[in-house]
Formats: structure tokens, sequence, C-alpha cells
């Protein structure tokens, strides 16, 4: 009975929020579990362009470090600004919101290599959807409580 509503709940996520957010648990899943190490999922572009590891352009936005409280906090956050980014400013609009994540990646990136910082995506991440909830929700309060 449990599996079925959280089956369902899982379901009613809307599906660019539900890709994201798996793929992210999965990652770090398969980091925590020794099957792929960190190393082969972070933003080299040397490796991109001259070994053609093309992989590298998305998995340095789906690791977000070990499993611990920083991570829970980070897949909390993500989960839900995302969430309330697709069902309210992008309802019905899931390419738009498909072309704001590529859109940010792509300026986080540039960013990142402008920085020199091996780590900064994942800071900017998180802030960037924040950020755009606040801008089509600026009445509302950002709220750090679960």
């Amino acid at each position: 009975m449990a599996y079925q509503s959280l089956r369902l709940e899982y379901l009613q996520i809307p599906p660019v929020s539900r890709a994201y957010t798996t793929a992210c648990v999965l990652t770090t899943a398969a980091v925590q579990l020794e099957l792929i190490t960190p190393f082969q999922l972070y933003f080299n572009p040397e490796l991109i362009f001259k070994h053609f590891q093309i992989w590298r352009l998305i998995t340095n936005f789906l690791f977000f470090g070990p499993v611990g409280f920083n991570f829970l906090f980070n897949m909390i956050f993500l989960y839900r600004y995302c969430r309330m980014l697709e069902e309210g400013s992008f309802r019905g609009r899931t390419a738009d919101f498909v072309f704001m994540f590529l859109f940010g990646g792509f300026l986080m990136t540039r960013l990142d290599r402008v920085s020199k910082s091996e780590h900064l995506t994942q800071v900017l991440q998180l802030d960037t959807y924040i950020f755009s909830w606040k801008m089509y929700f600026p009445i509302s309060l950002a709220e750090y409580e679960f």
C-alpha cells in the first residue's frame, strides 16, 4: 500500500523536475556505490573536446557530492523550486523550462570556466532555480523550512 502511494506521488511530479531530480539521485547513488567515480563526471574541456567524453557536459550538473546532510538539503531545494517553477510559471510550457535549464547550464559552465573554479557549478545551479522562482513570484518569500 505504501509503495502505491509513493509511486503515485512520484508520478505527480512534473516530468522535467522528476527526470532531473531522479538523475541527480541515481548519479550520486552510483558514486556512493563506487560504480563510477566523481572524476568521471566533472567538467574538463580537454577530455570533452580531445577525447570526446561528451557526457561530461551533462554529468557535472548531476553530482552534488557524497550522500549526507548537504546532499539532502540540495535535493530538497532542487525538487521544491524546480517543481514550483514547472507547475507555476512554466505550466504547459515544458520546452521553455528545458530551454531555461539548458541556457542556465550554458551560462554556469561559461562562468565556471572564466573563474577557473572546479566546483562553482554546483553552487550556481541551485541559486539559478531559486532566483528564477523568486523573479516569477516576487511577493512570495523564499522559504528554507520543510
